[in-house]
Order: C-alpha cells, then structure tokens, then sequence
C-alpha cells in the first residue's frame, strides 16, 4: 500500500538532512536545502493555487533532473520530495 501524502510529510519532516550534501552548494541545477524547504512548504499547504502549482511543478522538475548529482544515499530522500511535489500538484 502506497503511504499517503500526510504520511509522507510526516516521514520526510523527521527525516535529517542528508549528511553528504552540502547546503548552499548546487547540485545539478538545484541548491538541496532551498529546494527542500520550497517543496516541503508547498506541498504542506492545504491548497495551491494555479501559480504555486506551477512552481511546485517546476520544483520537482529540476530536482528530478538532477538528482544524478546527489551522493547515491542522499538521493531517496530527494526521490521521496518529488513524489511528495508530483502528489500535491495532483490533488
């Protein structure tokens, strides 16, 4: 059974930061604490308007495309900030 979106928050909320990844560095095309706290604080609210869906999506977008750069064991817990980005958009 897939975890629900509040479940998935609730994961990701208590998860710690990954120790490779160095905040205020890019990666690919994204710096990890910046876009972790824009996803997290998006996909937190209760609704999203047109634009913020928008820019959730683009969100999701450029940390999907550069996850390759990530160290391999932090890259779950950026996987999991997608999927939570890709289900708050849907809804």
């Amino acid at each position: 059974m897939e975890d629900s979106q509040a479940d998935e928050l609730a994961e990701h909320r208590a998860a710690p930061f990954p120790p490779g990844v160095e905040k205020g560095s890019l990666y690919g095309t994204v710096e990890p604490a910046l876009i972790d706290a824009d996803i997290f604080a998006w996909a937190s609210r209760y609704r999203l308007d047109g634009a913020q869906k928008r820019s959730l999506r683009e969100a999701a977008d450029q940390l999907a495309q550069s996850r390759e750069f990530f160290p391999v064991d932090a890259q779950p817990y950026f996987e999991r900030l997608v999927r939570i980005a890709r289900r708050a958009v849907a809804d």
